[in-house]
């Protein structure tokens, strides 16, 4: 069986990834920031505590899989919502967000890629945001959200380069607008749909879309 690994599977989006990818046949390792939030026990899915700002906590999840081929890391932790203006910055808000969004998943990678590289498929996925185009904002504010998600976008495009020897396929994805406790209840899509959606995406790229940063239905989306 495939093996994917997802992080930030206490809520929304993560969870969502977790589960349609168990029904798909995938043995599933849910990381969870709050081990009290795990989804119910069942074959083929295992349950690892990893708020992704712990290091300690990375290697212990490395020591509980050893060298485990992942075929999917998909890199989903992270915070959505960021109210602040100038002038009434919370910085270590700013800072937070900066280490889940952008920190966290570096660290993932750093930790698990030789397992990736060990798998069949060979894909790492980033949940990003299109509001880490630069090309595309038009609004302003939301600094350290949009930031965040940039600098994961940067990072993806340099990830991608640099694995592309060892077949590891590097996609980044924005999931849409989704009813999640980030995204709010007047939301396009549910997380059902979304998830279904990326998944579609993360299946069909070549390696000469390695890199790419594509919305849920897979539009390619500028930087």
């Amino acid at each position: 069986m495939p093996t994917v690994l997802v992080t930030g599977c206490d809520t929304g989006i993560g969870r969502e990834f977790a589960v349609q990818y168990s029904k798909a046949g995938y043995d599933v390792v849910a990381t969870y920031r709050d081990l009290a939030n795990r989804l119910p026990d069942q074959a083929g899915m295992r349950h690892l505590a990893l708020d992704v700002t712990d290091f300690a906590q990375f290697d212990a999840a490395k020591r509980e899989l050893g060298d485990t081929p992942i075929d999917i890391l998909l890199s989903n932790a992270g915070i959505g919502r960021d109210p602040g203006v100038l002038g009434k910055l919370d910085f270590a808000f700013v800072q937070r967000v900066l280490a889940v969004n952008t920190v966290g998943p570096l660290k993932l990678v750093d930790t698990f890629v030789d397992n990736v590289a060990a798998s069949s498929e060979r894909k790492l996925v980033f949940v990003t945001s299109r509001m880490g185009s630069i090309a595309s904002n038009l609004s302003g504010a939301h600094y350290a959200y949009r930031a965040s998600k940039a600098g994961l976008n940067a990072m993806g495009r340099s990830l991608a380069i640099d694995l592309y020897r060892r077949g590891i396929l590097v996609t980044m994805l924005h999931p849409g607008w989704v009813a999640t406790q980030g995204g709010g209840q007047g939301a396009a899509l549910t997380p059902t749909e979304s998830v279904a959606a990326m998944r579609e995406v993360v299946r069909r790229p070549g390696n000469h879309e390695t890199g790419s940063f594509f919305a849920y239905n897979g539009n390619i989306l500028p930087w």
